[in-house]
Order: C-alpha cells, then sequence, then structure tokens
C-alpha cells in the first residue's frame, strides 16, 4: 500500500482506528496481557507497578473510547 492510500485512510476514519486503540487498551490490561503490561525491552519502571500500570491503561483506553464516541455523538448533532 502507498504512503498515501495509508494517510487518506486513516484520516477518514480516525475516530474509528482510535476507538479499537482504546477497546484494545481495555482489554489488555482487563486480561493482564504481557504486550500491554509487560513490553519486552522497556525499562522497568520503580514508580508503578504492573498492576498499576494495567489500571493507568484501562482508564487511558476507557476515556479513549468514551472522548471518540462523545466526540462522534456531538458531531451528530
Amino acid at each position: 500500500m502507498d504512503s498515501e492510500k495509508i494517510t487518506a485512510f486513516m484520516r477518514e476514519h480516525w475516530n474509528i482506528i482510535l476507538i479499537v486503540a482504546g477497546v484494545m487498551l481495555i482489554v489488555g490490561a482487563a486480561l493482564n496481557r504481557n504486550w500491554l503490561c509487560d513490553p519486552t525491552g522497556a525499562p522497568q519502571s520503580h514508580r508503578y507497578g504492573r498492576s498499576s500500570r494495567r489500571v493507568i491503561f484501562f482508564l487511558l483506553g476507557a476515556a479513549l473510547v468514551v472522548v471518540r464516541i462523545w466526540s462522534v455523538v456531538l458531531a451528530g448533532r
């Protein structure tokens, strides 16, 4: 695929892409997946443990989904 086609697709469907990203964050945090909570090669954070990172990612995903849906609803008015 051409980079221009990818950019055009992302501009056209950015709300759906961000909702899917938010849902992936929620699912990854809820199911305690390693690809989200303990990525390989990332420096270990001494400030936040795995459980804290799961809560943070869950809240970020939920906020992303809520804001995207809210913006779509408001744009439809």
